[in-house]
């Protein structure tokens, strides 16, 4: 039956009978025809739902601000950035290669001093350790630890889920090397939680052959998570060794949570509170420390993103208390034009920038305007 939507009877939704069907659509009111769908299952029309099926399963592996991005490309076409992203994937059809891919994301930290070389010194036989006053630049953090305290396998920056192996793995116990060897098909897991889920064993990487050699690896390199914030001390890394050498399957490495821009907010005073937790081993001997490069934040800078040359805006976000303001861009989008601007401080504008770098992890230091 179909339903006046106000009293002078000019908006309509549902079925008139079988003279047609009403419905609104970003503000616009249409009809169309009434008609019993045909479906007559061929070839194409199932290929055709596949693929829509591919781009909503896809839509859903990604991060909301990256959903985000996708929605500022939609504006102006009177359509949401999800169908925007359906479109593009069913316009690419079989060519895997055209559909839409998932948007470069990071955080840019807004500062307006930053000091390369702070230093806390680790008290033995705690598991968490407060970081001193200031944020800390999100994967600068390194541990060094007094023997016989063991390296850490893996840095964990929980902010946007970034692993960190920081040396060669070549062992199924990480840098102890007190077990066998890493083999063919051999997986780095993790497991944690996020706001809410609880996240076991996901696979990070499978193991690569050394260049030249019969060994198998995990060289350094970083990772991301499926799911982020990470929650502090939720962290299991491990190492699923399938030939079986170890007396476990699995295998905990040494790993160390970072929380590096985390603070409270008391009678409208910002405290960071940045702080550290060892997953598997705490320091026990005096003399570990960590050293990692901290900053003094601005608040409320605005990062506008436009599409190169022109006035078209595909981001807009302002810093949060602690300086720390999300980012992410579609890679379809050759190169965009970027601005950072902040009261009482020198804008900082870069112009045709890939998508890569208008969203990496980064520290944006501003000098104060004269």
């Amino acid at each position: 039956m179909v339903k006046i939507l106000n009293i002078f009877g000019d908006r309509y939704s549902g079925q008139a009978g079988k003279a047609g069907v009403f419905a609104t659509w970003k503000g616009r009111q249409y009809r169309r025809a009434y008609v019993i769908p045909a479906n007559p299952q061929t070839t194409m029309q199932t290929t055709v739902r596949g693929w829509f099926t591919e781009a909503v399963a896809f839509w859903h592996s990604l991060h909301s601000i990256q959903r985000l991005a996708f929605g500022y490309m939609a504006t102006g076409l009177v359509m949401s950035g999800f169908n925007l992203f359906v479109r593009n994937w069913q316009k690419a059809g079989a060519v895997t290669a055209n559909r839409p891919a998932a948007p470069a994301e990071g955080i840019k930290q807004i500062a307006s001093d930053k000091d390369e070389a702070a230093t806390t010194e680790l008290t033995p036989n705690g598991w968490e350790f407060p970081l001193g006053a200031d944020p800390v630049k999100i994967m600068s953090l390194t541990y060094t630890p007094t023997a016989p305290d063991p390296d850490q396998d893996a840095y964990v920056d929980v902010e946007m889920g970034d692993v960190r192996i920081p040396t060669q793995l070549l062992n199924v116990d990480g840098l102890k090397a007190a077990l066998g060897v890493l083999a063919d098909g051999d997986e780095l897991l993790i497991s944690y939680e996020s706001g809410g889920r609880v996240i076991t064993r996901e696979v990070l990487a499978e193991t690569t052959e050394i260049t030249g050699d019969s060994g198998w690896e995990f060289a350094s390199q970083n990772f991301r998570t499926l799911w982020y914030p990470i929650d502090f001390q939720s962290v299991v890394i491990e190492i699923h060794d399938l030939d079986g050498e170890a007396p476990n399957d699995f295998v905990q490495l040494e790993s160390l949570e970072i929380l590096n821009c985390a603070y409270t907010i008391a009678d409208s005073v910002v405290t960071p509170t940045p702080k550290i937790f060892f997953d598997l081993s705490k320091p026990v001997t005096a003399g570990a420390k960590v050293d990692y490069t901290d900053y003094t934040q601005i608040k409320d800078a605005k990062l506008e993103i436009t599409k190169a040359d022109t006035s078209f805006i595909t981001w807009r976000r302002y810093s949060d208390p602690i300086g720390k303001t999300l980012v992410a861009q579609t890679i379809e989008e050759p190169a965009y034009d970027w601005r950072l601007t902040a009261p009482g401080y020198v804008g900082v504008t870069r112009e045709h920038v890939s998508p890569v770098d208008a969203t990496e992890h980064e520290l944006v230091v501003m000098t104060p305007s004269a």
